[in-house]
């Protein structure tokens, strides 16, 4: 008996020691998450702590938050680079290891007539004031940081790289800022930064991937840089994950990680079945990686026009590994879209439904009213995109 229990012990021993682990990860984009909103847990946080405790995460990739740095949008915010720690303690989620770095945008917009930073982009005179290379309208606006449970090991950050030094046959020349003046010759590659965290799981060495790279729209610029430079970021995003991009790369300070594990992860900002320039590369990136999901389910993340019966959607966020790892379970986080029309004008109808709110919309210049979930406004305070999720094997 004793030979037996001995056995048994070492079978369950071996057992233990070669369970795979499997691990939650959420990316999140919450907009325009400045110092201002990360204060108490009101809207949109309030909604986003609701939305992420109901997935447990591991791992959570965020965008669009600000690094907090003195004087930011005003005077009253003293902090530097306290914004993530302070995200993670209001949304309760007890992930006590981050990696968080300021973005490049909004680096050199300039203060109003009142001596702030405009936190609302769309603010008269707005515009004006935003740094015309990097975009945002105050400091470090739109940055993106990574928290988690297990141990970081090192952090690399990437922002200074320069956009002509990763391809020098970009002719810069012919594109111009938003108030029409030239672009210089040295702007960055990254609008915001390029991160890898390198964590460990279980004695395994991970590089988690943060990147959120600039919309491949114009704004109203017809000479915009964008399109373009969000291909050209995507194409480093491949070359750093698998050593080859569509272009030749020499760059001697960076070094790719291809046959190492990663996890990438973020608001990629392009389309992949469109015809901007960088949805090649993004089909490149989830034909040679493990994506989230199957591309045929891939079909938006971001959501916009309130309430409406027909919103404009957009496919924008991402999540890829290393084909070591295995995607056990994967999802776009959606709320329910079901909806009950009340009509518009004088014909609104008078209905009730257990657990619908009712809520307006404008259609051609008429106020119309419709019955919805609370969920679904949940997700639509809590940003303009949906998070993902994955479960991942390692």
């Amino acid at each position: 008996r004793k030979k037996l229990m001995k056995i048994l012990l070492c079978f369950f021993f071996l057992l233990g020691t070669t369970m795979a682990k499997s691990i939650n990860i959420v990316h999140f984009n919450i907009k325009e998450l400045d110092s201002t909103k990360i204060k108490t847990l009101s809207p949109p946080l309030k909604e986003v702590k609701k939305i992420l405790k109901a997935h447990k995460p591991d791992l959570v990739f965020f965008n669009e938050i600000q690094y907090d740095s003195p004087g930011v949008p005003n005077a009253q915010y003293t902090t530097k680079g306290e914004n993530l720690a302070k995200l993670n303690k209001l949304l309760d989620l007890n992930l006590n290891n981050s990696s968080f770095y300021p973005a490049n945008t909004g680096k050199e917009a300039k203060k109003n007539s009142q001596g702030e930073y405009n936190v609302n982009p769309n603010a008269p005179g707005a515009r004006e004031l935003a740094d015309q290379v990097n975009f945002g309208t105050f400091p470090y606006q739109y940055s993106s940081g990574v928290i988690t449970k297990f141990k970081i090991i090192k952090e690399s950050v990437i922002s200074t790289l320069k956009w002509k030094s990763f391809n020098p046959k970009i002719d810069l020349t012919k594109f111009t800022g938003a108030d029409g003046s030239k672009l210089p010759n040295d702007m960055e590659l990254f609008d915001k930064n390029f991160l890898d965290t390198l964590i460990e799981v279980d004695g395994k060495k991970i590089h988690i991937i943060t990147l959120h790279t600039v919309p491949a729209y114009h704004f109203g610029n017809k000479k915009s840089p964008n399109y373009l430079r969000n291909r050209d970021q995507l194409r480093f995003l491949e070359w750093y994950l698998t050593g080859k991009t569509d272009i030749d790369v020499n760059l001697n300070s960076i070094t790719p990680i291809q046959g190492e594990s990663f996890i990438a992860a973020g608001d990629w900002n392009v389309g992949f079945k469109t015809d901007n320039p960088g949805a090649s590369v993004m089909q490149n990136i989830l034909n040679k990686t493990n994506p989230w999901i199957k591309q045929s389910e891939m079909n938006f993340t971001n959501e916009g026009n309130g309430y409406g019966p027909k919103p404009f959607r957009l496919m924008l966020d991402y999540l890829v590994t290393s084909n070591d790892l295995k995607i056990k379970r994967g999802k776009i986080i959606h709320p329910n879209f079901e909806r009950i029309e009340l009509g518009c004008g004088s014909q609104v109808k008078d209905k009730e439904k257990e657990a619908m709110v009712k809520v307006k919309y404008e259609d051609n210049g008429k106020t119309c009213y419709a019955l919805i979930h609370q969920e679904y406004i949940d997700f639509k305070t809590a940003s303009d995109h949906y998070p993902i999720f994955a479960e991942v094997e390692i």
